[in-house]
């Protein structure tokens, strides 16, 4: 199969801009795209991550968008559907080809990018929707492309569930750098920004740990 990594920004996105205005990153599975009555549709689900407030904020602000036509919320996984228009516009999945698929959800990053990660057996239809994107993003970069035979795809498994302290200690420390060489802040930092004790801190991240490691050693030394 061939395989591209691509960066993107269009500016009517209305995930990866409220992404970037509360500082939290959204993983999404864009679902299908349809046309009614001459306007096109879109529908994607999404698993939002960091900080609990700012995923309260961010959604109460994604309920606004005029264009949104449908949303249901669990916690911080939500779906959309949004309002694509009648013509051409900067949106992605108006330009998805539908042999190609997702081998990892799309990032949308608070750094202002869309990180998308898609493959396919033909490459000239991959070429094709990189160069439909290029001429119609705010911003198009292809990473790479790439012929693989065996293809790595991301699967989503069942995730342990953290309480809300264990997740907020691990968003925390890994966007505030504590898991970066050398380590840009330590657990007294991350302590006080949390406003607990030190030893509370260590505690939820490490409970945090342990229930997320097993699963990625498995996957790391599955046959």
């Amino acid at each position: 199969m061939w395989v591209t990594k691509l960066k993107l920004y269009h500016k009517d996105c209305p995930i990866v801009n409220r992404a970037v205005k509360f500082g939290i990153t959204i993983l999404s599975y864009p679902r299908s795209h349809y046309m009614k009555k001459g306007i096109r549709y879109a529908t994607t689900i999404c698993k939002a991550i960091g900080e609990k407030e700012k995923i309260i904020m961010f959604l109460a602000d994604l309920k606004k968008d005029p264009k949104l036509s449908r949303l249901e919320i669990s916690g911080d996984v939500f779906m959309y559907e949004y309002n694509l228009g009648k013509k051409e516009g900067e949106h992605v999945m108006l330009y998805f080809d539908p042999e190609m698929v997702f081998v990892k959800p799309t990032i949308n990053s608070p750094d202002g990018h869309e990180y998308w990660e898609v493959a396919t057996w033909n490459k000239k239809r991959l070429v094709r929707f990189i160069d439909e994107l290029s001429r119609h993003m705010a911003y198009a970069e292809c990473l790479g492309i790439s012929q693989v035979t065996n293809v790595e795809v991301y699967f989503p498994s069942a995730i342990p569930k953290l309480s809300p302290a264990q997740e907020k200690a691990l968003t925390s420390a890994y966007q505030c750098g504590y898991y970066e060489y050398p380590r840009k802040v330590d657990l007294k930092d991350l302590a006080k920004s949390a406003k607990i004790t030190v030893a509370a801190f260590q505690e939820n991240l490490r409970k945090a740990e342990n229930k997320l490691i097993p699963m990625l050693i498995e996957r790391i030394i599955r046959p």
